[in-house]
């Protein structure tokens, strides 16, 4: 947390008081200053008191202060006048602007290339807050922080466009990344060329990269400015945009970003503290999408992700995990007290929230949850105790929690682990594996049924926007699970050359992210983000030198890192479909009344 240190001057500019910040930063033993020039730096002292003898407020000044290991530093200032023991003072509020770019870090959860990236003096680092309006942006020469803009925003675009800054062709752009920071969308992606840092002298290619972030109720946009000098290097810096992402419906960090940090936070832990990772997994969520559709669902998934992040506060990180469930990492979980507070809370707020909106569907949440360093030192192993607690808990009856704990779960997860049949545990992967057996199983005697099923299960467990299947000479539609889309009608791309590298020899095409096709297949993957993909799983029917047909399953929302079992069941589905007689793929075609 950011400690705001306050100092209470009275007219004569004497430290009368300060709070316990102050005393922390500033105070040694046996000595306490007594004027406020004692702590400036000398060099700006006088500028400093002849803003404190203005009568207008200043904010947000970035001045040096001594603290009390006598090393001087940057603070943000603000300036404002108040009543402290019934006299009026002048009061200040500073922030260390190195303990303000360490939450931004934390909060990015990205601290190590961050901190890689703020060591590399060719990379500056930007903020802007959208509640004062003010841009800030530094680079690090070693270990200092040099602060280039501390100023409002719109005050920046008048000086960076009146001093010639910005290369005209580049003015457009930057006007609509000024409406992007202020407006504060959830990542900013803008290459300029001007010199922003060298302000005037040297002309430069820079990208612009962000990302939105919210905390205390406060929404700000932190980002890095690099230099683009080739196409790989814009190529780097937009791979890292796609780590720094937040899941655009809930707000909580998406699937690989929360992944990573947790993976990272078990692999080298910080202290001996014990941190809880906890899965939350909504109960009767596919009922409310049936019933209410998929704005009612986005809706209950949209309040959890809000729920959760003010539940955990700045204790730790929420992420959502996949379709209606959501990964949590809290710090600081001591003892088992603390533990059943928090596993409680989220099962009351979450009955609360969602009490009695949906008729007989009622939507609760059911929790699993795993204990560092007590039952595991790696995400792996304490994800796998953390998911079995899960299915626990939806074994007991949902609307419920349950911890691992040694002495109570120990047998039964072991003999999981060693084989599934038996026991009521399973992962995620033998779970859909499962309902990959009952779909086989269902083709001889149902097969449209089945087919149908099977289907809308993965769009729904997967969270996809659509599973779609093309066959015939045109490869038109003949079947879509999810949401239909009019630029979906034809899989014609399939034709152009970069689809047949994309494919290479493989019977279908995985892109996690736009990043992942190849530079020679540009023209395939233009044809999908035209059709608004983000991620997608295509599968080939027939043989590649005789493509009769394509299975896709798409995500339209955002780009996210597909499950090892989810590429699995995709490509099992595929090679089904691809095995049953033709007879019946045709009749399949003509029974959901669209052209072959």
């Amino acid at each position: 947390m950011i400690e705001v240190k306050k100092i209470y001057l009275d007219k004569n500019l004497e430290i009368v008081d300060g709070n316990r910040g102050y005393y922390i930063y500033f105070e040694r033993i046996g000595h306490r200053f007594s004027r406020i020039e004692e702590i400036v730096h000398p060099d700006e002292r006088e500028y400093f008191l002849s803003l404190l003898k203005s009568n207008s407020e200043k904010n947000n000044k970035i001045l040096r202060f001594k603290k009390n290991t006598d090393e001087y530093r940057y603070n943000t200032v603000k300036v404002s006048n108040c009543i402290y023991n019934n006299v009026e003072v002048k009061c200040l509020e500073l922030i260390d602007i190195y303990d303000e770019f360490e939450l931004i870090e934390e909060s990015c959860i990205e601290n190590d290339k961050l901190k890689s990236a703020l060591g590399i003096l060719d990379d500056s680092f930007f903020f802007y807050e959208k509640q004062t309006n003010i841009f800030r942006m530094v680079h690090y020469h070693g270990e200092k922080c040099i602060v280039d803009f501390n100023i409002d925003i719109d005050s920046w675009k008048k000086q960076m466009i009146d001093d010639s800054y910005v290369e005209k062709n580049s003015i457009a752009g930057f006007i609509k990344m000024i409406e992007s920071l202020k407006e504060c969308h959830s990542k900013i992606y803008v290459n300029l060329k001007g010199s922003f840092r060298t302000q005037g002298k040297i002309s430069e290619n820079l990208d612009f990269i962000g990302t939105r972030f919210e905390r205390d109720e406060k929404i700000s946009i932190v980002g890095r400015i690099v230099e683009n000098s080739s196409r790989a290097t814009s190529q780097d810096t937009n791979n890292l945009l796609e780590e720094l992402k937040i899941d655009a419906l809930t707000k909580c960090y998406n699937k690989k970003t929360i992944t990573d940090y947790a993976v990272k936070k078990f692999s080298a832990p910080a202290n001996s503290d014990k941190t809880a990772l906890i899965i939350v997994d909504l109960d009767h969520f596919k009922p409310v999408n049936d019933a209410y559709g998929h704005l009612a669902g986005d809706k209950v998934l949209e309040q959890t992700g809000t729920l959760l992040r003010n539940i955990v506060g700045n204790q730790g990180v929420v992420g959502r995990y996949g379709g209606d469930e959501f990964l949590i990492i809290i710090n600081s979980v001591n003892d088992e007290i603390t533990l059943r507070g928090i596993l409680q809370s989220i099962l009351i707020n979450s009955k609360s929230k969602f009490e009695n909106l949906f008729g007989e569907i009622k939507v609760t949440t059911s929790v699993g949850a795993a204990v560092f360093p007590d039952n595991g030192n790696t995400f792996d192993e304490l994800f796998k105790k953390a998911d079995f607690c899960l299915y626990r808990a939806k074994d007991k009856g949902r609307n419920r929690y349950v911890f691992y704990r040694p002495e109570l779960h120990q047998a039964l997860y072991l003999k999981s682990v060693e084989a599934t049949s038996g026991v009521k545990y399973q992962g995620r992967d033998v779970l859909e594996l499962q309902f990959m057996t009952e779909f086989m199983r269902d083709l001889s005697s149902s097969p449209f049924k089945a087919i149908r099923n099977i289907l809308n299960h993965m769009c729904e467990t997967y969270n996809l926007n659509d599973i779609t299947i093309y066959y015939g000479e045109s490869l038109h539609r003949i079947y879509t699970a999810g949401k239909k889309r009019d630029e979906m009608e034809s899989a014609d791309y399939i034709h152009l050359p970069g689809f047949r590298k994309a494919l290479g020899s493989e019977r279908f095409i995985r892109m996690d992210f736009p990043e992942d096709i190849k530079p020679d297949a540009l023209d395939f993957l233009n044809a999908i983000v035209s059709r608004g993909i983000k991620s997608t799983i295509q599968c080939i029917l027939g043989t590649a030198d005789d493509i009769k047909g394509l299975v896709t399953f798409n995500r339209t929302k955002e780009s996210s890192q597909w499950a090892e079992y989810e590429v699995n069941c995709a490509l099992m589905f595929a090679s089904t479909f691809n095995l049953l007689p033709e007879s019946v793929k045709v009749d399949f075609a003509l029974y959901s009344k669209l052209k072959v």
